[in-house]
Order: C-alpha cells, then sequence, then structure tokens
C-alpha cells in the first residue's frame, strides 16, 4: 500500500514539474442530494459537496485533487472509523487511437484524514471510449486495507436527446475476493445501474437519476448508512 502511495504522490510532482510550462488547470465543484459510489450511499442518503481541482496538458497526462464528505457508518458501529472526508490523488493518461476510439489509464489513491483506522488504499482504472458508449474496469488490488481484491466492471452510455438535453446509461459490476469474506464490506457480489437525465445551461450542469442494485435481501439497506437499494439523485455542478 505504501509503495502505491508514493507512486501517486512522485507521479503528481513528476506532472507539475516536467508539464509546467505548458499545463492547464481547471476545478470543479458539485452539489448532490446525496453522494451513491457503485450504487450505494456514501453519505447517509444526505447531502454532498465534492469538489476538485485539475492539471492537464497536451501530451495526454494530467492528474487531479478531489474530495467529498462521507458518512459510512453510525457512531458506535463496529465498522465505524470516524471518516467524514474522502481525499482522492490521481494521476493518469489519456489518449485517441483514431477519431472515434479513446482510452485513459489512472491510477487513484484514496485517503480519509481523520479515521481512526487506516483503510486508504490505491485503485487503477482503465477506460475505453466509443460512440458515447464506454468500458470500464477497476482494481483495488488491497481494498480498504483488507488485504483483498475489489474489482468492478461496468459499461455506460451516454447520447444528447434533444439540445443541452441527455441521456446517460450506466450497468456496473462488482466482484473479487474482497466479497468471499462476507464479513469485510457485509455484501455479496453484486450489479448497479442507474438511468439519468442532463441539463446543461450557462456553463451549468444539472443531473437527475434513477439509481438501484440488485443486492440480495440478505444484505439490502433500504435507508439511511449505505443505503443500496433504489433512490433517485439530483446533482448540480460547475467547471472552472
Amino acid at each position: 500500500m505504501k509503495n502505491f502511495k508514493s507512486i501517486a504522490a512522485i507521479g503528481l510532482s513528476l506532472l507539475s514539474v516536467s508539464g509546467l510550462a505548458r499545463a492547464d488547470l481547471g476545478a470543479n465543484v458539485s452539489v448532490l442530494s446525496e453522494w451513491r459510489n457503485r450504487g450505494v450511499s456514501m453519505t447517509n442518503e444526505s447531502l454532498a459537496i465534492q469538489g476538485g481541482i485539475d492539471w492537464f496538458n497536451q501530451s495526454g497526462l494530467f492528474a487531479s485533487i478531489w474530495a467529498s464528505n462521507v458518512d459510512f457508518f453510525p457512531t458506535g458501529h463496529p465498522f465505524d472509523d470516524g471518516a467524514t472526508v474522502e481525499l482522492d490523488l490521481l494521476a493518469g493518461y489519456a489518449g485517441a487511437i483514431n477519431d472515434d476510439i479513446s482510452y485513459d489509464a489512472i491510477l487513484f489513491y484514496y485517503q480519509y484524514p481523520g479515521d481512526e483506522v487506516d483503510q486508504d488504499f490505491a485503485e487503477l482504472k482503465l477506460g475505453l471510449n466509443y460512440n458515447g458508449f464506454r468500458l470500464g474496469y477497476e482494481h483495488a488490488p488491497d481494498y480498504i486495507n483488507s488485504g483483498k481484491a475489489y474489482q468492478y466492471l461496468y459499461l455506460n452510455y451516454q447520447t444528447e436527446i434533444v439540445e443541452s438535453v441527455g441521456l446517460e446509461l450506466h450497468v456496473g459490476s462488482s466482484f473479487g475476493e474482497v466479497f468471499d469474506d462476507p464479513t469485510t464490506l457485509m455484501l455479496d457480489k453484486y450489479r448497479d445501474y442507474s438511468v439519468g437525465i442532463t441539463k446543461s445551461f450557462s456553463g451549468v450542469d444539472m443531473k437527475l437519476a434513477y439509481v438501484n442494485t440488485d443486492i440480495s435481501s440478505t444484505y439490502a439497506v433500504d435507508s439511511g448508512h449505505m443505503a443500496n437499494q433504489d433512490a433517485l439523485v439530483f446533482s448540480i455542478s460547475k467547471s472552472f
């Protein structure tokens, strides 16, 4: 784990130095009715405020720092580690095979400042894009410092319905050895899916999405912390 952390930190430092002369900076901020990650609520079905700073250049290299509030478990729960913030460091490369096909590879490092248990971990994300479709694969070899791997495979599709109004479809599958021991996550392998409508105006992006999973009744959480059943999520975001 510490090696992954070092790689991410060194990567960010090298990128910021080597490409400084021709680099661009950007920022983004979002407000969500709640944050659902892979179909599971990360904020106790409560408001999420998120934002990041992005670095990128014409070579295809990029790096970001991103943060969000989190609320995984109630106080006193056996899994509660006191985390209230997720801080992500990432570095990656994006390129194109031709005018229709592009790809990207990103190394993430997730941190939870102030948590009582060290659950920081690294994850590699790979993506392939074609004509509105995105096929992605994500692999965390030591998920939340459990010593076990978490893998995620997903397919997205987005298209414009009418001018400035879009449709987004998503289906994903969570699997890996971390699910072999239910005491680690209190989950079985599962799939998540969502359908979203987007609207953009004056540089502001809005989205309303229906999110659900096929998590079995044994591990289903209808509401509250780590809710994983159907929900409507509204978000508004702005990039600078």
